[in-house]
């Protein structure tokens, strides 16, 4: 999601985030205590990401089910009407848009098909790896900034990939304290930003959804 299909799993799914963690704290443990009650969640997801001198612009409409359900479908940008399922492991089942938009694939979940345009996975957008990788962050440095009017709490992390990032910013409601806006750097570029809106946690998901 970074996005788009939005992590591979274990040591990958927490992107290189070192494994001996500093506690949690403030906006970081309001992040994951508020997480820890929601059991399925949709959302709709905005997201520009760069690399190199190319760059994308998508939207999603994303459905999350715990410990490891998710789906995605591509509602603007390259590859509209195309979408993916994802129930743990490391393959996801897709399909493209338009007149194939039957045909359904199973890809490995790395698949560059399967991914955004900086690596991310279907399970990399969830709100379930972004507490995961509070959790295991050697360092979270909580903070607040306001976008477009509008005060976020936020944690800083480190987070690097393939392609140079290294660190994310979450940005979290300070009403529901879920994350609003995620933005990953390479230095002191920014290279992907992810608009999470019309979050609803009350979707009361089943396995037989995805």
């Amino acid at each position: 999601m970074a996005s788009g299909f939005a992590l591979t799993l274990g040591a990958a799914l927490l992107g290189g985030v070192a494994a001996s963690a500093a506690t949690p704290s403030g906006a970081a443990a309001a992040f994951l205590e508020a997480w820890a009650k929601v059991p399925s969640y949709t959302c709709n997801i905005k997201v520009h990401e760069s690399k190199g001198t190319d760059t994308r612009d998508r939207t999603f409409h994303y459905a999350y089910l715990k410990p490891h359900f998710a789906k995605i479908d591509i509602t603007g940008g390259p590859g509209r009407g195309g979408g993916a399922v994802w129930k743990g492991g490391d393959t996801v089942t897709g399909h493209r848009g338009g007149m194939v938009s039957f045909v359904r694939l199973t890809k490995s979940i790395n698949d560059p098909e399967a991914t955004g345009l900086r690596g991310g996975t279907i399970a990399e957008a969830s709100f379930e790896n972004m507490a995961e990788a509070v959790k295991a962050a050697a360092t979270a440095t909580n903070g607040e900034e306001t976008v477009n009017g509008t005060a976020y709490d936020t944690v800083t992390m480190p987070f690097t990939d393939s392609s140079g990032a290294t660190k994310r910013i979450l940005f979290l409601s300070r009403s529901t304290h879920l994350p609003a806006r995620r933005v990953t750097y390479a230095g002191n570029t920014v290279v992907a930003t992810e608009d999470f809106t019309d979050v609803n946690t009350a979707a009361n998901l089943k396995e037989s959804d995805f």
